[in-house]
């Protein structure tokens, strides 16, 4: 084969290669018709196969926790204190009420309104990747739909891993009929609980972090508090749980901030889980790497 053959042979084969993100994109797809036919245990298997297969998923379960005992700083002019006193308002107000209902009307949704919502759920679901709790599901209301129909302005992410929370439910309803609460403690590991509550506080460290202050969302706030009593926390155990989530999820969303960026941009256009993940994997690989 002449030298000019053998140029053009190796040029066909260079053209013909996927590199490895046409290779992540494809198999993102994969996992998208497995989240659309509710096949959520297939999709995550399918991640976990990407993260070790030639490194297509490098963030999903990246991160690191910080242990318990470790001393929590703040070097971000008391955001974790922010957070927490938030967090403590929003549980006394939500407590003082029997029936507490989430959803706030809200009289004139604007657009200000939906950014918001959108940064909220970007850093529960940006949370939750990184620590390798796969989003399964996620809505974001429409900014048109408001502007036509005053609704709340609300929006959710659903994950594979968190399915103990309709355990979490029955046991509240049993605490709601004045029930023995030694009867609807349960068990999660450590590891879930410790995840679970980094993500359920992201949405309300992204407002922080971009407003100085959370406009509310009391069902995050909800949920962590009837998980941890459903675990038998004590007040002041509690308060110490929630500060040290609190320090992590910080952390965490401070230093990805771009990819958090990049995924709220994603989640705004209503792009599928595969298309998220690809966001925040690209920007990762942009400003990390």
């Amino acid at each position: 084969m002449s030298f000019t053959s053998h140029l053009q042979a190796t040029n066909l084969m260079v053209v013909g290669a996927k590199s490895p993100v046409d290779r992540r994109r494809k198999a993102l797809k994969r996992v998208n018709k497995e989240l659309s036919r509710g096949k959520y245990e297939t999709a995550l298997s399918l991640v976990k196969q990407l993260k070790g297969k030639h490194g297509c998923l490098s963030a999903f379960a990246s991160a690191k926790l910080l242990p318990k005992k470790s001393p929590v700083l703040d070097t971000l002019g008391g955001l974790i204190d922010s957070v927490s006193r938030s967090f403590e308002s929003v549980s006394a107000e939500a407590n003082s009420v029997r029936n507490f209902q989430e959803h706030k009307a809200i009289t004139s949704p604007s657009e200000e309104d939906w950014f918001a919502v959108v940064q909220h759920e970007s850093g529960h679901f940006l949370v939750g990747y990184l620590l390798g709790v796969l989003p399964r599901r996620y809505e974001i209301p429409n900014l048109e739909a408001m502007r036509d129909n005053v609704a709340s302005v609300t929006g959710r992410v659903e994950f594979v891993g968190f399915e103990f929370l309709k355990q979490v439910g029955a046991a509240n309803q049993f605490m709601k009929d004045d029930v023995d609460l030694s009867v609807s403690q349960g068990y999660i590991s450590s590891k879930t609980l410790n995840n679970f509550s980094c993500v359920i506080l992201g949405g309300m460290v992204t407002e922080h972090m971009l407003f100085g202050y959370s406009e509310g969302f009391y069902s995050d706030v909800v949920k962590l508090n009837n998980v941890l009593q459903w675990r038998g926390f004590t007040e002041m155990e509690k308060a110490a749980h929630i500060r040290w989530a609190a320090s992590n999820t910080v952390s965490l969303l401070h230093s990805y901030n771009e990819a958090r960026v990049s995924l709220a941009k994603a989640m705004a256009k209503a792009k599928p889980i595969g298309a998220c993940i690809e966001a925040i994997e690209s920007a990762i690989s942009r400003h990390y790497m």
